[in-house]
């Protein structure tokens, strides 16, 4: 009986999980002159509206979870088949430019001193430059 139970309570977990995200955006609209213009209320919450977003929202965000690292699995792969010595280290040194990047995006988010937002993105530019550099006229 208990395993009956569990499994129940393991199925209810899992639907509630999927039907997160609209009833998450039906419980927003509900409280925004948006959804009170459409009529939107607290009830509609685990509704057919939040089914329906439900349906559309969780593969999306699924998707959007997995095909990154997935890419990146794929990326890293591709990477170590190079044959070339000189392929590798241009493929691994692209990891070392996009994190570069990603530090100056992140960055420039918040407010620090702007020489550090300025310096940041000057380093980004030189990576890009030495990694391009690097099939042109550098590991010939």
């Amino acid at each position: 009986m208990q395993e009956i139970q569990a499994n129940e309570q393991m199925w209810e977990t899992i639907v509630s999980w999927l039907l997160l995200p609209g009833n998450w955006v039906t419980a927003q609209l509900a409280d925004s002159d948006i959804g009170a213009y459409f009529g939107l209320v607290r009830a509609d919450v685990d509704g057919i509206f939040a089914i329906a977003l439900s349906v559309v929202l969780t593969p999306v965000i699924l998707f959007l979870l997995v095909y990154p690292v997935k890419n990146f699995v794929d990326v890293v792969l591709h990477c170590y088949r190079h044959e070339l010595k000189k392929d590798r280290i241009k493929c691994k040194t692209g990891f070392v430019v996009l994190a570069v990047f990603l530090a100056a995006l992140a960055v420039k988010q918040y407010p620090i001193e702007s020489w550090i937002q300025d310096g940041v993105f000057a380093v980004f530019i030189l990576t890009w430059l030495i990694w391009f550099a690097q099939g042109r006229w550098l590991n010939k």
